[in-house]
């Protein structure tokens, strides 16, 4: 052979061997699949890329080729034992209702601030889910999923499945004897969309249905109505530990003064000069000027003390210009009584919070649900809320009465609203428990 033979010869090796090199060798496993009949548990895609004629000679490959074989049959036992599974109708719900349930929980918990009260909001989800399951899942296995107990479970489906008509919220009145009558719950109702109220603080509604013997229910059952009809109240921040404000025991001991913008429509600014009485929160005087006014403070308390006559003033305010100038420490030094003029955080370190929140309700619940175009415009409404704060809405702070009856010392004992709750509550139960719907066939004896 000469050199140019032997150089092509190895020439064609070497491109054999390189061919050799980057071809691949199917897995044992895969081999198994279509010797032992199994390769339609293979993924599509994988199938797809064998050869038949690999197919073709992997099944006439002799079982004992392999050293471990036997392990074959163990992977043929469990793939046969998981189509089964699949192909069982038993089974196959189990997994199907046990899957369910499972997606009933993720569209519950999705924007979840408490879970148990979006379990509660989301009951009727629930109920529906576990009644259709209960059949392939057991109904504590079911509640394991939700973590609520059995007692729970059967109440959401008596308000859910028991719909009853006498009730305003369909509960039914056998099994919740307890819950306001339906006429009680439109009470409520019209007292919190009442238009002379409906901006009042949740309280002050509930103590003024209270006086005027139109409810009878506790405050938190109030509040808890009140939730369930949209009418919800925003979480107030809880005060510092370190809060100590300033007390007074009698009307007249103290009066606070401050000053609120107010815009109208027209885009014009009023300073709403305000007097109150720190005991009884009363509002003594007000005036409405252009600025904030030294002038005005002083008019607000030359008519104070001329119309309640007090034996001495003891003022206290902010230290902005309207409160701290010669026009109000001069009439203060030519009155004949003792008067003193104190500035919060600076003369004390309590600060003048009673009238700067009493500013915030004036605007919040009396102004800004008015339309008010003008100057003239906000004096009447100002009158009239002035009136209305003073004697017709009651405060919980001061016991369920007006401002006006606490500083002229005729307060009324709010417990004497409250004497007949056990008795109403007892017909309450007894007419609930006489009603009857179509759920419920007969009334109960």
């Amino acid at each position: 052979m000469n050199t140019k033979t032997l150089a092509q010869t190895d020439d064609s090796f070497l491109v054999y061997h390189k061919h050799i090199a980057k071809r691949k060798s199917w897995d044992t496993n895969i081999k198994h699949y279509f010797r032992l009949g199994l390769e339609d548990s293979l993924p599509i895609e994988l199938r797809n890329k064998v050869a038949s004629s690999n197919i073709s000679r992997w099944k006439r490959e002799h079982s004992n080729k392999y050293i471990g074989c036997e392990l074959s049959e163990y992977i043929k036992d469990d793939i046969l034992l998981f189509n089964k599974i699949g192909q069982t109708q038993r089974l196959k719900s189990l997994n199907k209702a046990y899957f369910k349930l499972l997606e009933t929980l993720h569209a519950v918990a999705v924007n979840f601030g408490s879970f148990k009260s979006e379990i509660y909001a989301q009951k009727e989800l629930i109920v529906n889910s576990i009644e259709s399951v209960k059949n392939s899942i057991p109904i504590n296995n079911a509640l394991k999923v939700f973590n609520i107990s059995r007692a729970t479970y059967h109440n959401y489906k008596s308000l859910v499945i028991h719909k009853c008509e006498p009730s305003y919220f369909k509960w039914c009145t056998k099994r919740f004897s307890n819950q306001l009558l339906a006429s009680e719950v439109e009470t409520i109702k019209q007292y919190v969309t009442h238009p002379e109220y409906c901006h009042w603080s949740k309280p002050s509604i509930y103590l003024k249905a209270l006086r005027d013997k139109k409810l009878s229910c506790c405050e938190s059952t109030f509040y808890k109505y009140c939730k369930l009809l949209g009418f919800k109240t925003k979480r107030l921040k809880r005060k510092s530990d370190n809060y100590n404000p300033i007390r007074t025991s009698k009307p007249n001991e103290l009066w606070c003064a401050d000053v609120t913008i107010f815009k109208t429509t027209n885009t014009k600014k009023h300073y709403i000069h305000l007097l109150i009485d720190h005991f009884s929160k009363m509002i003594l005087a007000y005036r409405i000027c252009n600025s904030n006014s030294g002038r005005a403070i002083k008019n607000i308390l030359k008519e104070a003390r001329e119309k309640y006559n007090p034996s001495h003033i003891q003022f206290l305010t902010d230290a902005g210009c309207e409160n701290v100038n010669h026009t109000v420490s001069g009439y203060l030094s030519n009155l004949n009584m003792t008067s003193k003029h104190t500035i919060a955080q600076h003369d004390v370190i309590y600060s003048n919070s009673m009238i700067e929140a009493l500013n915030k309700v004036i605007k919040q619940q009396f102004l800004y649900p008015e339309t008010i175009h003008s100057r003239k415009q906000l004096n009447l409404i100002m009158s009239k809320t002035v009136k209305d704060y003073n004697t017709l809405r009651p405060q919980k702070a001061l016991g369920g009465n007006t401002p006006f009856e606490v500083f002229n010392g005729d307060p009324i004992e709010i417990n004497q609203y409250k004497i007949h709750f056990k008795s109403h509550q007892d017909l309450r139960r007894l007419q609930n428990k006489k009603t009857h719907c179509s759920t419920c066939k007969k009334p109960s004896k």
